[in-house]
C-alpha cells in the first residue's frame, strides 16, 4: 500500500503505461487498475526471492492447474522443439520448478552489468534443470541446437531489445520497439511457438497458462513479425491485466523523431 500511495517511480510509469495502453478505460476503472498492478508487483518481488531458493517439491506443490497443456504436447509430438514466450506476468520465474516435470529447456537472459548478480541469477535458475544462455550470438547457437533436438526453449519477448536488434510495432496500440530475435530462431528451427504463463490465484498457488501464438510470427518481414509478437502478448495480459509488469518502461525507444514518454518522470 505504501506504494501504491505515496509517489515513487514505479508508480509514476505504470499510471502513465495504463493511459498509454488503456485510453478509453474510465479514470475510476483504471485508478483501481494500477493499485492492484502495484500491489501485485510488489507481491511479485517478494517472491521472487523464495522461487530462488525454496525446494522443488515445494514450488511444484504452487501449480493448482494447468491450461492448454494439449498445446505443449502437440508441440512435442511434432518433434521440431517448441519456443515458450514467456512474458512479465504473473511469477515469470515460476516457470522454471513449474517446466522440470515436463521436460528439458534452454532459457535466453540478458545478462546484469554486476558478475556477481549475474552468477547468483544462473545458479538460482539453473537448479531446476534450465539451461541459460545469454541473448547474444554465443546464446543463439546452443539455443537453435535445443529446439532441432526438440527441447523447448524460453524467451522473454516483451524486453526493449538493444538498438539494430528491433523493429517498431503496435502494443496497446502504442509503436514499442520489439525484438526481431524470436522471428529469426523459428525461421531458423521451424520450433512452435507457443506463449506461456504463470498466473497467482487469488486462494493461492499458480496456474499455468499455455496460448496458442498468433500467426504471423516467423514472416520474413520483420514489423509484421514483431506485430504478431506483441498481440501474442496482449492475448496474455488479457487473461490477468494487473498481473503485467506496467512498472516497466516498455515503450523507453519511440519511433524516429519522438521524444520518450518517460522523459518527465
Amino acid at each position: 500500500m505504501l506504494v501504491v500511495r505515496l509517489p515513487n517511480r514505479y508508480r509514476a510509469i505504470s499510471d502513465l503505461n495504463l493511459r498509454m495502453a488503456f485510453p478509453d478505460l474510465p479514470s475510476a476503472e483504471r485508478r483501481t487498475l494500477l493499485r492492484r498492478s502495484l500491489q501485485e508487483t510488489v507481491v511479485t518481488v517478494f517472491e521472487q526471492a523464495a522461487v530462488w531458493q525454496a525446494p522443488l517439491e515445494e514450488l511444484r506443490r504452487l501449480e493448482t492447474e494447468a491450461e492448454g497443456e494439449e498445446l505443449l504436447e502437440a508441440s512435442r509430438s511434432q518433434g521440431d522443439g517448441t519456443l515458450l514466450l514467456l512474458p512479465h506476468l504473473g511469477n515469470w520465474e515460476m516457470l522454471s520448478p513449474l517446466l522440470n516435470r515436463r521436460g528439458t529447456a534452454v532459457g535466453v537472459y540478458r545478462r546484469p552489468r554486476i558478475r556477481e548478480v549475474d552468477g547468483f541469477l544462473r545458479e538460482a535458475r539453473e537448479r531446476f534443470g534450465l539451461h541459460m544462455v545469454p541473448a547474444s550470438p554465443a546464446g543463439l547457437r546452443p539455443l537453435v541446437r535445443a529446439l532441432r533436438d526438440n527441447e523447448m526453449a524460453i524467451i522473454l519477448p516483451d524486453q526493449e531489445p538493444p538498438r539494430g536488434h528491433g523493429v517498431h510495432a503496435p502494443f496497446f496500440g502504442v509503436p514499442a520497439y520489439t525484438m526481431t530475435f524470436v522471428s529469426r530462431v523459428l525461421r531458423l528451427t521451424g520450433a512452435v511457438p507457443l506463449f506461456v504463463c504463470c498466473l497467482r490465484q487469488p486462494s493461492g498457488g499458480f496456474r499455468l497458462h499455455f496460448l496458442p501464438a498468433p500467426p504471423g510470427l516467423a514472416d520474413p518481414d520483420p514489423e509484421s513479425a514483431a506485430a504478431s509478437l506483441n498481440r501474442g502478448v496482449e492475448n496474455c495480459v488479457a487473461l490477468s491485466p494487473e498481473q503485467y509488469l506496467w512498472a516497466y518502461k516498455r515503450f523507453s525507444t519511440p519511433p524516429a523523431g519522438l521524444v520518450s514518454p518517460y522523459r518527465e518522470l
